[in-house]
Parts: C-alpha cells; sequence; structure tokens
C-alpha cells in the first residue's frame, strides 16, 4: 500500500465508524480529493428539493441519516419493523422486546432458507425504540420508555452476539428459564437452540435478569456443542461501532472490519472468506450460506483478487474484416436506436448502450461516427444533467430528497423513489457521461454536477449528513443490497451482481475522468469486493455452501436470510442466469470466464430456451467464454441475429466485438 492509499484508506475507514448518534464524520472525506475532487455537497445544493418517498414516520433518531440499503433497513423503516439477519443470527425487535434467533436451515430445489422462525424474545420494561448509530456493519437501538432510555443494544453482522447496555437499573425478561453457568454467566433453550448470557453484576429471580445501570448483558446463540464457558471467557464488553477499513496490498483489494467498543468478542466471519478470523474454535454454525466458525477477536481482515476498471474491448488483435463488420454494425445499430426511455432504469441503459458504441467507434479509429455517436449521446445525456430540470419538466431530470436523503429521478422505477437499485441505474449513467467525455472533453463541465451528485448518493456520500457514504454497500458481506427499505421478512436482497459490478465500474471511469484520486480508490476497493462476491454467491458458489437438495449451480437473488434460484421480473432459467451476466461489458472480461466449464455448466442447467428465452442473447455471450466450440457456435449464432431481436440495453455490434475480444484474447 503506497502512502497515498494508506492515508485515503484511514480517512475512508474514519468516514465509517460512528459512536454518537450520527451516522459519521462528513462523509465526503470517505473518498479524498485529488486534484480534480469532485464536491458532492455543492451537487447537491444545486438540486430541486421535493420529497418523493412515501415512508411515514421512521423508527430513527432525528439526527441520523435514514440508512436505506443497509441490510438492517427492515427494522427501521415500514408500518412494522421486519426480522433482520446480523449473520449468522437472526434478530428481530418490538416496542417492548427484542428477540434473537438462530433459524434453521430449509432446503427445496430452488430455495435455500434460514428464516427467522422464533428463538429467544427478551422483554423489556419499554413502549418504543429507535435507531441512534448506525455503520454500514452495525447498528445501535435505543429502547424508551416514554421519553426516558431503557437501554441500547447494539447488533452487528458478523457477531452472533446482542449487547444490551442499561441506561438504567433494567428488568430483562427472557422467554425461557435461564440456568445459572457460572458467575455472571446463564444459559437458556427454546426452538431446540442453546443461548447463553453474560452479565456481570446482574441478579436473576427466577423470572428477570436485573442489569444495573450502565451494565450490559450480551446474549447470543451458540452452534451445537458450543461450550459456554469458553463463549463467556471470549466476551468482554459489548460491540458499540465496526471500523471499516479498505486497502490495497500485493495479493489484491483487502477488506478490514474492527469490531469497536470491547477488547475481545466472538466473531464469525461470512463462509466466503472463512479465513477472516484467528482462533476460530468455538464452533461451527450452520447457515445458508455454508457452514461458518466462531471466532474469537476483535477483527475480521481478508482480502479479493484486484479487479481494474475496464471501459474498452481489447481489439488490437482482430483482423481488418471483423474490425470493419464491427463499425458497420455500430453505424447501424445508431441509426436504429429509438428516442430512449424517461426512466432511471431503462433510460440509464440506453445512454449505457449508446455509451458503449461511441467506445467502440473510438476504439476503431472511425472519426467520423464516433462524432455521430458523441453527439446522439449528448443530445440524449443533456437534459438529465441539467440540475434544476426538474423545475422545469417532470422526467429526465433528478431531485433531492431531503426527507431519505437521497438522489432520485422524478420519473421512478422499481421503486427507485424509496431508494430502490440505485447503484445499478446511476451506474449506467456514470459509464455513459465517462465514454462522452472521453471522446468530448468540453462536455465535462455540463456533466459534472449532476453525475457528481450520483457518484455522491451511491457510493461517495455528501458533508452535512445530505448523503450517506458506502448507501448501499455491505463491507462486511463484500456486496450490495438493493432494496431502499427492504419491507421483507427475509431481510434485504440483490438481484444482478453484474448491474452492480457495472456500478462501480461506471463509478471508477467517471472518478478518473474528474481526476478525484480518492473515489477512485473507493471504486475500485468496491468493484474488486463485488465481482469476488459475485462469483462466490451468484454465480459460482462452491458446491459445499449450496445445501443438499438445491438443484442449481448459480443463485439470482441473494437475501440476509435466504438463496434463491428466481427473479423478480420471470420464472424463466435464461432470465435467471442472464440477469447474473449483463450488461457484459469489458469489465466482465476480467471475471466471468475465469473457469470455463463452470460456464458451460450454468449455460447447460438454463435449459433448452437458454439463448431464446427472456435475456437469452447475454446467456448467448456469456456461453462464448466457455471453450472454443461454444464460442464458435455463439459467434455463428449472432451473425444471423436480427439487430431488432436484441435487449434495449444491449446492441448486436457489442455483441459482435464482445466475441472477437475473446477471439483475440491471450491463450486462447
Amino acid at each position: 500500500m503506497t502512502a497515498r492509499r494508506l492515508m485515503a484508506a484511514l480517512a475512508f475507514s474514519a468516514a465509517l465508524v460512528s459512536t454518537g448518534c450520527t451516522a459519521a464524520t462528513p462523509a465526503d472525506e470517505a473518498a479524498p480529493a485529488g486534484a480534480g475532487a469532485a464536491e458532492p455537497s455543492a451537487s447537491i445544493a444545486a438540486l430541486p428539493v421535493e420529497s418523493m418517498a412515501q415512508i411515514g414516520k421512521a423508527r430513527l433518531a432525528e439526527d441520523l441519516i435514514p440508512p436505506t440499503n443497509r441490510w438492517y433497513s427492515g427494522l427501521i423503516f415500514g408500518a412494522e419493523p421486519q426480522p433482520v439477519y446480523p449473520f449468522p443470527i437472526a434478530f428481530a425487535a418490538d416496542d417492548d422486546a427484542f428477540t434473537v434467533d438462530l433459524p434453521e436451515v430449509s432446503t427445496t430445489e430452488k430455495t435455500i432458507a434460514a428464516s427467522f422462525g422464533g428463538g429467544l424474545r427478551v422483554g423489556l420494561d419499554a413502549d418504543r425504540f429507535a435507531a441512534v448509530r448506525a455503520d454500514p456493519v452495525s447498528v445501535t437501538l435505543r429502547w424508551s420508555d416514554g421519553d426516558a432510555p431503557v437501554g441500547d443494544v447494539t447488533i452487528a453482522e458478523g457477531s452472533p452476539v446482542v449487547g444490551f447496555t442499561a441506561a438504567r437499573d433494567s428488568a430483562l425478561v427472557p422467554a425461557a428459564p435461564l440456568r445459572t453457568a457460572g458467575d455472571g454467566v446463564w444459559t437458556a433453550a427454546t426452538d431446540g437452540t442453546s443461548f447463553g448470557v453474560v452479565a456481570p453484576g446482574a441478579r436473576w429471580d427466577g423470572q428477570t435478569l436485573t442489569v444495573p445501570e450502565g451494565g450490559h448483558a450480551q446474549w447470543f446463540a451458540m452452534p451445537e456443542g458450543a461450550d459456554v464457558t469458553e463463549w463467556a471467557d471470549a466476551l468482554d464488553a459489548p460491540i458499540e461501532a465496526v471500523r471499516v477499513e479498505p486497502g490495497t496490498t500485493a495479493s489484491g483489494s483487502s477488506t478490514t472490519l474492527t469490531y469497536a467498543g470491547t477488547d475481545s468478542t466472538v466473531l464469525v466471519p461470512f463462509p466466503t472468506y472463512a479465513d477472516a478470523g484467528s482462533d476460530c474454535e468455538l464452533g461451527t454454525f450452520s447457515t445458508a450460506y455454508g457452514d461458518a466458525d466462531a471466532c474469537r477477536g476483535t477483527e475480521l481482515a481478508w482480502t479479493v483478487p484486484e479487479i481494474a476498471p475496464r471501459a474498452s474491448f481489447d481489439l488490437d488483435g482482430i483482423d481488418g474484416d471483423t474490425r470493419a463488420a464491427i463499425v458497420a454494425q455500430v453505424a447501424a445499430d445508431l441509426d436504429a436506436t429509438p428516442a430512449l426511455p424517461a426512466d432511471t432504469y431503462y433510460g440509464g441503459k440506453a445512454l449505457a448502450r449508446l455509451g458503449a458504441l461511441l467506445t467502440l467507434a473510438r476504439d476503431l479509429g472511425d472519426t467520423a461516427l464516433t462524432e455521430r455517436v458523441a453527439d446522439r449521446l449528448w443530445t440524449e445525456l443533456a437534459p438529465w444533467a441539467e440540475a434544476d430540470g426538474c423545475r422545469e419538466r417532470d422526467s429526465r431530470c433528478f431531485v433531492y430528497d431531503d426527507g431519505l436523503r437521497t438522489v432520485v429521478g422524478l420519473t421512478p422505477s422499481f421503486g427507485s423513489e424509496e431508494g430502490n437499485d440505485h447503484h445499478f441505474h446511476y451506474g449506467y449513467f456514470l459509464a455513459a457521461s465517462a465514454a462522452l467525455v472521453s471522446a468530448q472533453p468540453d462536455k465535462a463541465a455540463e456533466l459534472t454536477t449532476v453525475m457528481d451528485a450520483l457518484a455522491a448518493d451511491i457510493a461517495g456520500g455528501a458533508a452535512a449528513d445530505a448523503l450517506p457514504p458506502l448507501r448501499v454497500f455491505d463491507p462486511y458481506r463484500g456486496h450490495s443490497w438493493a432494496s431502499g427499505l427492504s419491507p421483507f421478512a427475509d431481510g434485504n436482497n440483490q438481484e444482478s451482481s453484474s448491474e452492480a459490478v457495472a456500478a462501480w465500474n461506471g463509478l471508477a471511469l467517471w472518478a478518473e475522468i474528474r481526476g478525484d484520486d480518492g473515489l477512485a480508490q473507493t471504486a475500485a476497493w468496491l468493484l474488486s469486493a463485488e465481482v469476488a462476491a459475485a462469483r462466490a454467491l451468484w454465480l459460482e458458489p462452491d458446491p459445499a455452501t449450496l445445501a443438499d437438495g438445491f438443484a442449481h449451480p448459480i443463485v439470482s437473488l441473494t437475501w440476509g436470510g435466504k438463496r434463491d434460484y428466481a427473479t423478480w421480473f420471470s420464472p424463466e432459467p435464461s432470465a435467471i442466469l442472464g440477469i447474473q451476466v449483463l450488461p457484459l461489458t469489458p469489465v466482465t472480461l476480467n471475471y466471468l470466464g475465469q473457469d470455463p466449464d463452470r460456464v458451460a455448466a450454468n449455460v447447460s442447467d438454463a435449459g433448452p430456451r437458454a439463448f431464446s428465452g427472456p435475456l437469452g442473447e447475454y446467456v448467448l455471450m456469456y456461453s462464448a467464454l466457455g471453450g472454443a466450440t461454444s464460442h464458435a457456435a455463439a459467434t455463428e449464432t449472432v451473425a444471423a441475429l436480427p439487430a431488432d431481436g436484441v435487449d434495449d440495453g444491449n446492441s448486436k455490434a457489442v455483441m459482435m466485438a464482445w466475441l472477437a475480444a475473446i477471439e483475440a484474447s491471450p491463450g486462447r
């Protein structure tokens, strides 16, 4: 790690921890400034203000940024709080209680579920709760009796321990009796699960555990065969927050999570990075994501391969005929481009499609065609780039929602007004804008205000708590969450891992255009982490992490407490696989084809309509990574494909370039 990167990482990690009631230090510290660094606060201030989301009264302290797109969002929003999944446990909250659960894993051919189902309920002398502190990995809830605080509970991903700290002498009433297991240590059992409690100085009278003011009680679910004495010895004070430190080392892109407020606790690494902990002899949990060991410590650290952002296919090695054919197809695809949609998802995809055609024209050296594509892209992008556009019209423009504290298109799509899918949508805008400025640098000045706001919304954050840093990204799991308010009993979810990858690639390309070194670092870290998760959790999960009875090699919908072979929009196998690979930009060549045998197996699993069903052309493109025979077959099929038989975010020219880049790649 260079000195500059180290300083940036330290500033970034400082912005991602909070020990008070507000979410973080000023969030533009999360993306340390370079010479051309964005000014997200000024960009936000330039947008019209309009409340788009109807969220009702959130269970949230007034000075806390609304935590959309978090694993715990379902606790905060909605008429009733939803269960959440601070892996490996599940947790539920009511006005007068909290419940700790260790869900049982159940499996069908299309689902692996470990949903909240009961657990140990702990009653409190309270009538309400609200979040009073939050970071991307942990959240602190405060129970109150009227206006008087009763106590705080902190839950964190990677912690099987729920820590209660008493604001006054507090009576806690568990639904199952406690049995003494040592000084200040008790056990309980319910639903076949063993629970432990460590509460120094507390008194148990057979029904109520009384915790003195300032004291704490840590409640935990133990895996089968675990020793409560060993767990009690491992627990110091409760966790107060989790610090996130990204970095770059010689071996890749790193993440370090430090569980603050304690000198010792029990941590559980997520199964995709099982070696992230140390001293892992406290038992093994069976989870929907595979076995997970319990470790003594205060830190989890791991490294994934570093993935470089990428805008272009490597077409240097293609022959003249192929080059000419792609150029001709770019022109044909441009001429066939209809008026673009006015919402942020389909509109963003269509803009990115034009951006991809523009990059192809530039890379292939056709100056006149480059200007034609750039002019069309600017015509379509210019209205979106007007910061005050929504004062004049109700589409193709953005506003700042000061209630949910988010940037949102005035024509919503897929619940974007509630925070849904912003990284998917805005990644397309950022990629298109980067392509345009690369071709026509004079357009940068007109694009920066709005595009900087979009970048800040999904990742960078903004000062004065206008936007949170890392809105959608979960550093513990290493991937993003798509639902803004998460009104689901199975936790938050993300469907398209590949659109998340495309989002961070678009963010990185825009950061490069802006000369913002800090944002570029953040984007590169997000990109590398999301790629690793896309492979390990969606496209190429280790069969050992897929429970017996699950009948597919991929997972297409990942939840806090469940894994589904499904999509939100189609039951067709082609769609289930296709949504995990689109939009098949150049950066996907860096990771999708690393295991050709797995590619072939995934395509085979999609069945006889793999190429003809919904999103089938993306599956066709993906299949070309499965070996020389599959590549040849895909090339023949694409050659005969009518241009109007392609998804509106794709183009035949890009399909041809994709196949040509694979053919020209080293080692083939």
